[in-house]
């Protein structure tokens, strides 16, 4: 297998002082510097390391997620495998055509219509005007940009810049594509179409870098991670340990802050409590490959309490693997209110039966205060995905989101009721005498 991107020993360094890089800007710095007296804090170092000793290898048709806190080196990474930036040490190499989408509208120009900046953003990518004109209607069907395509891209919306942005990244087919948060800013149905794509690109063979701070995504699309704190590798391994180290670094933190009285003060409900995990159960209270959906389900949402809340509510989505929200389940609802005390504990909600149609689903939890109209949880809590058996052996997306608990009736009448058809000019029917029929059966 062919070896698309290598990162040896890579650091970058930037000064946190140097806004300005033009000759004159840095001549008239440096006599200014040179003529005046300065003090420690003037001596201090403004150095500020964002990548250290970075090293790691993409594979052909390998996909790479890049996890970590605001800061921890993830678009520098980014910025320099697209060469806009250069490393202060190391070496790193590409191999293959290259897109990036790192920056919302980056390569766009706002007084360009869509139609244009496809062959301005072709040309930046390195594409030539032909290949741009013989894909130029996936491109646009692909954006679903249609009848705004010769709308300047400045009277876009952001969805709309992000659609155009990838459809020309992913339909002129890279060995490399570098993708940065954007898909964040598109709806579900996108995101869907978006992750159908590049699974479709992995399979022919293009590397992908991937960012973002939404789990599903990153789980969805790679199969491998790279955790960065602070600038170097805490850990490279497989997608699912390291976001489960990520989140329970994350945790930590917060109870450090919380222990140390950073957070809200006593009685304000505002990261008083957080989900540890989510969990989807089969009716014996196990994990299973395969939910039967004419069987009783639990949704076990864990959490860790830092104070006492003297009353919560709580709101479970599922979630379907097109984004589709299937159903949602609230405790005010359902007139139940919650108090919590300083601690861990568990709520549960079960589903009896689960009804869903065959297909894949997640579970989504949040807490929210007790008028339920304001969440009280840093983050929702999300389960791993689960697969459902239905009466039907395939998932369509016409046969609905459940199955529902239903009753059939045949009344049949007999021959003798039949009215003479064939006295009023029409040929008469033959028909048996059936008994009157009750079918009673899951739907």
């Amino acid at each position: 297998m062919q070896t698309k991107v290598r990162f040896e020993h890579v650091s970058k360094q930037y000064n946190l002082g140097l806004t300005r890089t033009s000759l004159p800007s840095l001549i008239s710095g440096w006599l200014k510097q040179s003529f005046k007296v300065t003090s420690a804090a003037d001596d201090a170092p403004r150095n500020f390391w964002a990548l250290q000793d970075v090293s790691f290898a993409l594979q052909e048709g390998e996909s790479l997620a890049l996890v970590g806190s605001n800061g921890a080196g993830k678009t520098t990474i980014l910025k320099l495998l697209s060469n806009i930036t250069k490393p202060t040490s190391g070496t790193l190499k590409t191999y293959g055509k290259l897109s990036a989408l790192i920056e919302l509208g980056a390569g766009f120009h706002p007084d360009l219509t869509g139609r244009e900046n496809i062959f301005l953003n072709g040309a930046i990518l390195g594409i030539s005007r032909q290949e741009i004109t013989r894909r130029f209607d996936e491109i646009i069907d692909f954006s679903e940009l249609e009848n705004f395509i010769d709308t300047p891209v400045k009277r876009y919306s952001s969805g709309m810049t992000v659609r155009l942005g990838f459809a020309v990244a992913s339909c002129i087919e890279p060995e490399i594509l570098l993708v940065d948060e954007v898909l964040a800013v598109g709806d579900a149905l996108f995101q869907e179409k978006c992750m159908r794509r590049i699974r479709t690109l992995l399979q022919h063979g293009t590397s992908i870098v991937f960012v973002s701070h939404n789990f599903y995504l990153v789980q969805a699309i790679c199969n491998r991670a790279l955790y960065l704190e602070k600038g170097q590798v805490k850990l490279d391994s497989g997608t699912k340990e390291v976001l489960d180290l990520y989140e329970q670094d994350l945790h930590k933190k917060r109870v450090a802050k919380l222990e140390n009285g950073q957070t809200s003060a006593e009685g304000d409900e505002s990261s008083a409590i957080e989900i540890t995990g989510v969990e989807v159960l089969n009716h014996t209270g196990k994990h299973a490959e395969l939910l039967p959906n004419n069987q009783s389900a639990e949704i076990r949402i864990h959490y860790n309490a830092y104070q006492t809340i003297q009353e919560m509510h709580v709101s479970v989505f599922i979630m379907r693997s097109d984004g589709l929200s299937c159903c949602m389940m609230r405790t005010k609802l359902a007139d139940v209110a919650l108090q919590v005390t300083r601690g861990q504990g568990v709520v549960s909600v079960f589903m009896e039966p689960l009804q869903l149609v065959t297909g894949a689903y997640y579970a989504e939890a949040w807490f929210l205060n007790s008028s339920d109209s304001m969440v009280i949880t840093p983050k929702g809590g999300r389960s791993d995905w689960f697969q459902v058996r239905g009466s039907s052996l395939t998932y369509v997306s016409d046969s609905g989101i459940f199955e529902a608990n239903s009753r059939w009736q045949h009344q049949a009448v007999s021959e003798s009721a039949l009215p003479l058809l064939h006295e009023h000019g029409h040929t008469a029917t033959s028909a048996h005498r059936f008994d009157a029929v009750m079918l009673n059966g899951h739907g």
